[in-house]
């Protein structure tokens, strides 16, 4: 196979994977979002950045069912953080009550780090390393099925979920810096 097409068909499968998908941010500022807690969230480089000690999280003003789900993340070894879907309660967000995708690393118990779903489906089925670097969750939510990589890697998925249509969250957790890019969604058709 030539150079052109081993370029060419990779571009062609990324951009069909991306066609109809909704940007859940717009690089500027965080319309379309929702702070809580103490973490404090903001735009810098066209990136979504907290950084700090401080607990908190960022969500989606829209609530989602099933969808294709792609964030891109950036880590530093300190840095606790996740992306929660299908959240139904503000005020109680939590891998009790959402799905967690966590994003550690070095988490002291290492079946839940980086690309587990807390407390639902761990430990990860690859151990794929994002520190200090431009990573990629992808999630696939349809009706009771996940399926969830990081950088490509299947790390986990799920047949028995809760179909609930529920927000998005990013997580800061204690201290570190964690920043979001690129976080696009695709509905899929019920």
């Amino acid at each position: 196979m030539s150079l052109k097409l081993r370029i060419l068909i990779p571009a062609i499968i990324l951009l069909s994977a991306c066609a109809g998908a909704q940007a859940l941010f717009n690089g500027k500022n965080l319309e379309g979002w929702q702070m809580s807690d103490d973490a404090v969230w903001s735009v810098q480089d066209g990136h979504i950045v907290s950084t700090g000690s401080d607990n908190g999280y960022l969500s989606t003003d829209e609530l989602f069912g099933d969808f294709e789900l792609s964030a891109e993340f950036w880590i530093d070894a300190t840095t606790n953080s996740g992306i929660y879907i299908r959240c139904k309660d503000r005020a109680n967000i939590h891998p009790d009550t959402c799905y967690e995708l966590n994003i550690w690393d070095n988490h002291p118990k290492q079946e839940a780090r980086t690309g587990a779903i807390v407390f639902k489906f761990m430990p990860p089925l690859a151990q794929v390393e994002t520190i200090g670097r431009w990573s990629r969750y992808e999630v696939f939510a349809k009706e009771g099925s996940l399926e969830v990589k990081v950088n490509g890697e299947v790390t986990a998925v799920m047949t028995d979920a809760d179909p609930t249509p529920g927000f998005i969250s990013l997580q800061h957790f204690e201290q570190g810096t964690v920043k979001f890019r690129n976080i696009k969604i695709k509905r899929l058709p019920n």
